[in-house]
Parts: C-alpha cells; sequence; structure tokens
C-alpha cells in the first residue's frame, strides 16, 4: 500500500488520533512485534535513570503507564512517579493499569505516588528542576520537534539528574540489517493489521525512523539540550538505542 508521512504541520494531530486508537490492544501489539524483548529494553532505560528510592521521577509520553508502573516497582512510599501522555484512551488504561497493580500486589501495602497526568511533552506542566530524573520510551520519534522534547525534559530535571531516551536505533551487522528492516517493514504492519485491524498505524511506525535521527544525532541533540557525559548503549543488535545524559 502506498503511505506518506504526516507533514510537520499534520504530526501531532496524526499521531493522537493514531495512539487513541490503537490504545486497547496497545500492549498485545508491542509484546508481539517485539517478541517481548520491550521488557528488557525498558528494565535498561530504568537502571539509566540511577533511581534513589526516595525521589520524583517523570515518564513522558507514558503510554499505558508499563514504564511507569516499573519505576514505581523501585521506589519507597516516599518516591514519586508522574506518567504523562496526550492520549486519553492510552492514560485510562494506564489508570486501570494501576488499580489492577495495587488490588494484585499482596506484599506491598504502601506504593510510592504515582500520578497519570495528560499534558504536552513539548510543553510540560512542571517547574524547573522539579524531577530527580526523565524517562522517554519510544515516544521521541513522535514528537513534532524533537529538540523542544529534549530541551524539556532537561529543564524539569534537577542538576545532576538523568534525562533517559529509549527508542529505535539503526541495526548495521550485514546479515542482522536486512532482516531487521525486513521485518520492520513488511512483517510489522501484518501484525498491526491482525491484532489491531489497523494497518496504517503499524505502517507509520517503520516509515516514522525515516526521518529520525540515527544514535549519533540523537547523542548531538542530547548535547544541544544542554545535558553533560551523554551515553550511548545499543541493544538487540542496535534495533533499539539507549541514550543517557546528566543535567550540570
Amino acid at each position: 500500500m502506498s503511505f506518506r508521512l504526516p507533514t510537520t504541520e499534520e504530526k501531532a494531530d496524526y499521531v493522537l488520533k493514531q495512539f487513541d486508537r490503537i490504545a486497547k490492544r496497545y500492549d498485545l501489539a508491542n509484546d508481539t512485534i517485539s517478541l517481548g524483548m520491550h521488557r528488557l529494553w525498558k528494565d535498561a532505560a530504568i537502571k539509566g535513570l540511577d533511581i534513589a528510592p526516595g525521589r520524583k521521577y517523570l515518564d513522558v509520553c507514558c503510554g499505558t503507564g508499563d514504564l511507569t508502573l516499573r519505576i514505581a516497582d523501585n521506589l519507597s512510599p516516599a518516591g514519586e512517579i508522574v506518567g504523562l501522555d496526550f492520549s486519553t484512551n492510552m492514560l485510562e488504561l494506564a489508570h486501570l493499569r494501576l488499580r489492577k497493580a495495587k488490588a494484585q500486589s499482596l506484599s506491598r501495602k504502601i506504593w510510592p505516588t504515582v500520578d497519570f497526568m495528560e499534558g504536552d511533552a513539548q510543553m510540560l506542566p512542571f517547574s524547573d528542576n522539579y524531577f530527580d530524573g526523565a524517562v522517554m520510551s519510544f515516544g521521541l520519534r513522535n514528537l513534532t520537534s524533537l529538540e523542544k522534547g529534549l530541551s524539556e525534559m532537561t529543564r524539569v530535571v534537577k542538576p545532576g539528574g538523568k534525562v533517559v531516551n529509549l527508542d529505535l536505533g539503526r541495526p548495521t551487522h550485514w546479515l542482522f540489517k536486512p532482516i531487521y528492516y525486513f521485518y520492520f517493514r513488511h512483517i510489522v504492519p501484518i501484525i498491526g493489521q491482525l491484532l489491531q485491524n489497523d494497518v496504517q498505524a503499524y505502517t507509520y511506525l517503520p516509515h516514522s525512523l525515516d526521518t529520525y535521527p540515527a544514535p549519533a544525532g540523537i547523542t548531538k541533540l542530547f548535547k544541544e539540550a544542554g545535558l553533560k557525559n551523554v551515553q550511548y548503549f545499543p541493544l538487540s543488535m542496535e534495533s533499539v538505542a539507549l541514550h543517557i545524559g546528566t543535567k550540570p
């Protein structure tokens, strides 16, 4: 099928409608497409946050709250985690996930503060130096301005805090690279059609990589946002990129 990426002017509305549309079975699709590997990638992102149990953290573009609650598991009752997303449908599922987690938790009577809120990743509704760390997982590609997203994350983090981004990478291995791109461009849309009845959203996913910088470019954007000691970690044969920077 023919496909055209949204223009800069179209992108925010296009992405919002898409995520609202696929929210209901989003987690199932993620598990299937990543073969469950996204859990390991998110664990690596959490490790990169260098969490102190009693502090405050932000999960930007939190979706259904999977990573948010993983961070909550690393916090003490004095800690706080805020999950922010612009999709109402995604946030409804995040609230439901939180209620289920609390109901099923037998070993934990007192939880850290966990909040989900609707908001714009490019205009975060928090004061400067508010959080001890911030993370974004597979959301940066979907922003109209990557620079604004990273700048806002940096702004709301305290000096010494970590800014972490987990997103798609660029495989370079001569054998794995063609397999990866064939799977991403041809198999993923089929999975989207079967699980979500939405081939468009899962055609956008691989094509969104067309305009997303390679890991070296993301490293450059981290530095331009004012972050120091920027590190890049390739995961799963470079198919996923983890970037970590420190606010000076």
